[in-house]
């Protein structure tokens, strides 16, 4: 047996994973052609474009892009009719941009826990925390695995709750054949620089209804009606709007980006494939149940120890030695319910005043256990579609190698 490399033996993996840079000839033609036309403002030009590329890449009827994930989470909230004292049902797993965007609104987060075995929001858990207040749910597509989609629209049938898919890790994604973003009543995507997508940072909504879309152009752009035949000094103002706007230079990267999807998407899947077809059966190691008829776009993998010793923290320790860059959280935040903003309702930086809309809300911080049970089990196998095989071995010879040590 191998001596492990936290003991002084050679690392399973002594070379960096290859991850060349992602941006190519392709963004920089784009890019030259904004440049050369002289037109860096969207909403037309190669903004439009982009929306038009996503229309049919995703099989949507309208696409809005926005300045990040967590605008086009706040533009959709806005145009799903979300308002000040609404209710708004997500998971307290997730990147705070998910939790930020209902806040922006002065609606109230509600959190509801995950099925420990999908690590995603957990529909039932869902129905528990609806009220007479509730106005949107917004399923996360957590490191690009889709949720249960059937049992939130029934939920959304059932009650009028609209259903916001938050696709900001999950770009490519299908549940039953759809595209993550074309099943609910609209989404919101990220493009930011970690992305499957990436414009350095961005973001766009999808959805079908006309309403909706039209609501969501308006506020992105401060409801400017952009009409080339409308008199200076006379756009109308009909609702409050941000200035959310990308610019064409954004999307002239996205639109190279959005090309790349499918292989990426592909080569991801090929890559998680042989994780879960090598390292699956090795004991205290639980991989996530993927939906019936549901294909991840890998973000990373997120697998659970479940042994007790070594520790969790000890095992990553231990993989890191042997050059396999373990991470241990779903999020950057791992438990939103724990931090102070909510459970002080600390609104603003420089007073704890709690804004009136909050005022009546309490949080319990132990309300969703098993978010902390999969944080503190979690392990993120490294899937990048820049990886070679070589990388891919190497890693899975780590994971072994570590293992045999241990457990074999």
């Amino acid at each position: 047996m191998d001596k492990l490399a936290i003991n002084g033996g050679p690392k399973a993996k002594s070379a960096p994973y290859n991850q060349p840079n992602k941006y190519s000839g392709d963004e920089r033609a784009l890019l030259l052609e904004v440049l050369d036309s002289g037109k860096l403002m969207g909403p037309g030009g190669k903004v439009a474009d982009f929306e038009a590329d996503v229309c049919r890449a995703f099989h949507v009827k309208y696409a809005i892009m926005v300045t990040s994930g967590t605008a086009a989470l706040q533009t959709t909230l806005v145009a799903l009719g979300v308002s000040e004292g609404d209710e708004v049902i997500t998971t307290p797993m997730t990147d705070f941009g998910t939790t930020s965007a209902i806040l922006a609104l002065h609606a109230i987060p509600v959190f509801a826990d995950i099925d420990l075995s999908t690590r995603l929001l957990d529909p039932q858990k869902v129905r528990e925390k609806i009220t007479d207040k509730t106005r949107a749910i917004i399923a996360v597509h957590m490191a690009g695995m889709p949720c249960e989609m059937d049992a939130f629209l029934s939920i959304g049938e059932e009650t009028g709750v609209k259903i916001l898919e938050d696709c900001a890790q999950a770009h490519g994604a299908t549940y039953r054949g759809q595209f993550v973003g074309s099943i609910g009543d609209a989404a919101g995507f990220s493009m930011n620089e970690s992305k499957q997508i990436s414009t350095g940072d961005g973001g766009f909504v999808t959805t079908n209804d006309d309403e909706t879309a039209e609501i969501a152009r308006l506020f992105r752009d401060k409801t400017y009606l952009r009409d080339p035949t409308l008199e200076r000094g006379m756009q109308p103002i009909p609702f409050f709007g941000a200035n959310l706007r990308a610019t064409n230079l954004q999307a002239a990267i996205a639109i190279a980006q959005l090309r790349k999807l499918e292989a990426l998407v592909a080569r991801r899947d090929q890559i998680a494939r042989r994780y879960i077809a090598e390292l699956g059966d090795l004991p205290h190691l639980d991989f996530p149940k993927i939906a019936d008829n549901a294909q991840p776009s890998w973000w990373p993998l997120a697998i659970r120890y479940t042994g007790t010793a070594p520790t969790r923290d000890e095992l990553v320790a231990i993989l890191r030695a042997e050059g396999i860059p373990i991470n241990t959280s779903m999020s950057a935040v791992k438990n939103i319910l724990h931090t102070e903003v909510i459970q002080k309702r600390k609104y603003y930086p420089l007073t704890d005043a709690i804004p009136t809309f909050w005022q009546n809300t309490t949080y319990e911080p132990d309300d969703c256990p098993n978010v902390d049970t999969l944080q503190a089990t979690c392990l993120r196998l490294p899937v990048d579609e820049r990886h070679m095989d070589e990388d891919i071995d190497q890693t899975i010879a780590a994971v072994k190698k570590v293992w045999t040590h241990y457990f074999l």
